[in-house]
């Protein structure tokens, strides 16, 4: 059965057997969910894999099964697998290898701040959030109503897009916005506001946002 351990420095720790199958795990999550959302809204967890190996397809299944219908943050990924950990870097997601090693970075130069880097979010954003980052954002999950999203790169919502969404806040008019469906009223990309009413043909549709020609211009996506 799936292991759910005190809070560790703030969060959570949940820990899936590495000979667990994927259904046990389902029905696994499925029985810590019957234990009461409110365990789970909004706190961090940190998600034990042991020696199981990571495949998108699985963070998929977790995702779908506990990470979006609990309403939880995955703070960290704990993998014992070295393929695994590699995954999840390439993905973006942080696993404990991964901060010690950004540590040892800052250690050596603190000034020295990767910038550049997307950060990736796993799950709803929801209203009364704020995701602000110096550089791209990827959410694989839906921006609600009321969460707000700031990046001074790019923005990419794989899921519904209700919130409000600011790239190239810094004042950088040529970065975009993608969402798989478009369902809020303003996006802003650089020093552009872009207003999009509910008749609109782009809602609640897979779209590309940029700045053309000094406007704020929306093109369907239909490879989302």
């Amino acid at each position: 059965m799936i292991q759910l351990k005190g809070r560790q420095a703030g969060a959570l720790k949940c820990v899936i057997p590495a000979d667990m199958s994927e259904r046990q795990m389902i029905d696994g999550f499925a029985k810590l969910l019957s234990m009461g959302s409110h365990l789970f809204e909004g706190s961090e967890i940190v998600i034990d894999l042991q020696t199981r190996v990571f495949s998108p397809s699985l963070l998929s299944k977790i995702w779908k099964s506990f990470i979006e219908p609990s309403g939880c943050f995955v703070k960290e990924w704990i993998v014992a697998d070295e393929r695994s950990r590699v995954w999840l870097d390439r993905m973006g997601f942080r696993t404990a290898e991964t901060d010690r090693l950004y540590a040892k970075r800052e250690a050596a130069a603190p000034a020295q701040r990767a910038a550049s880097e997307t950060f990736v979010h796993a799950g709803t954003v929801r209203g009364g959030q704020k995701i602000a980052h110096d550089g791209d954002v990827i959410v694989i999950g839906n921006v609600n109503q009321g969460a707000e999203i700031s990046a001074s790169g790019n923005v990419t919502v794989i899921g519904r897009l209700n919130g409000l969404v600011h790239a190239g806040c810094g004042g950088d008019d040529g970065k975009t916005i993608v969402a798989r469906s478009l369902e809020t009223g303003q996006i802003r990309i650089g020093t552009k506001v872009g207003i999009i009413d509910k008749s609109s043909i782009f809602w609640g549709k897979s779209v590309f946002i940029k700045i053309s020609e000094n406007e704020v211009q929306v093109i369907p996506w239909p490879a989302l």
